[in-house]
């Protein structure tokens, strides 16, 4: 039996013993409120009896015992025997409200220094699943979409020492993180960032390498982030996730100048695709740029696109960052 129908059956049992007593106690004072106006008789003896039936199995169900009050007309008021026919009472059930269990909102974020500056971001925000959050670090800015547990988790490019990251959700809520990037010092950055689809992009040539070559850094020749052997080879990481609306995008070379093992010049220039979607527009974009020994420095760029007979060529602008000189280590 469940600790619920222990407590019901208890208080139903405890009724029934008390409708008993006072019955027993109280039969004389009940009787001389209803007698009639007639001379006293003899009294009548009253012998209560109690006859419980045999075979009776009590359990969830309550047999409980009905009494009948029977008054003579020329008799006055007499006690009839209990009546002991039972009468089937189910124990009442117990609705318990179900408890509404509020889910944890809360927005949680880490960071995580790895090799050659980068940072292991994750994002844990589990009521804002598939929702838009955007991520601010030293100027730069990338918009994302959570996964369907309301998770980011990306690698992305640490732009100071004390590297401060903050998220924020379109509906004001986010999270903070930091970690310290000793090594940042050991890395040549250059960062290119717009919002929406601009089609700009940035190239790094490497030691005089010619556009479309092995040495051309660029989105579509990226590289890989080579942990265990980093040594005379920059990379690219993209940042920001284009399904975003109007998304904040960002484009960063990193070249680890620290344990380099040539000398040399690294080219850097942006180029602009006139597209059908910007053609004969306005485009924004920033670059911002950091070299070790040497304050970061951004430049901000606003220009009109060529009309849409152009849709195809490229522009090249470069004038937003400085090259990349390298001495081996």
């Amino acid at each position: 039996m469940s600790r619920k129908n222990k407590f019901v059956t208890a208080a139903s049992t405890f009724s029934v013993a008390l409708g008993i007593g006072f019955v027993m106690q109280y039969g004389d004072a009940v009787a001389s409120r209803f007698q009639p106006a007639v001379p006293p008789m003899a009294p009548v003896a009253l012998t209560p009896e109690v006859v419980m039936p045999r075979d009776v199995v009590v359990s969830s169900s309550l047999a409980i015992p009905r009494f009948d009050l029977q008054i003579a007309e020329d008799e006055g008021v007499q006690l009839a025997a209990l009546n002991t026919d039972l009468v089937d009472v189910d124990a009442p059930t117990m609705d318990v409200p179900p408890v509404a269990v509020e889910p944890v909102c809360d927005i949680a974020m880490s960071a995580d220094t790895l090799p050659l500056a980068m940072v292991a971001l994750s994002i844990n925000a589990p009521c804002n699943k598939s929702a838009a959050v955007t991520i601010h670090h030293q100027g730069l800015m990338y918009s994302y979409l959570t996964d369907e547990e309301g998770r980011v988790d990306i690698v992305v490019p640490a732009m100071a020492e004390e590297a401060f990251f903050i998220s924020a959700f379109v509906n004001g809520e986010g999270a903070v993180a930091s970690t310290m990037v000793l090594d940042l010092a050991q890395v040549e950055r250059a960062a290119l960032q717009w919002q929406g689809i601009s089609a700009v992009q940035l190239h790094a040539r490497e030691f005089g390498a010619a556009y479309g070559s092995d040495g051309d850094v660029w989105k579509a020749s990226a590289r890989e982030i080579n942990f265990a052997e980093p040594a005379n080879k920059g990379f690219l990481v993209s940042l920001g996730d284009p399904r975003v609306e109007n998304p904040m995008q960002a484009e960063v070379y990193t070249y680890p100048s620290g344990i380099s093992e040539r000398d040399g010049d690294v080219i850097l220039t942006v180029e602009a695709e006139v597209t059908a979607e910007n053609c004969g527009r306005d485009i924004a974009a920033q670059s911002i740029q950091l070299n070790s020994g040497v304050e970061p420095s951004a430049i901000d760029l606003t220009m009109t696109m060529p009309d849409c007979d152009a849709i195809g060529e490229f522009l090249v602008l470069k004038n937003m960052f400085k090259d990349m000189t390298l001495a081996s280590k």
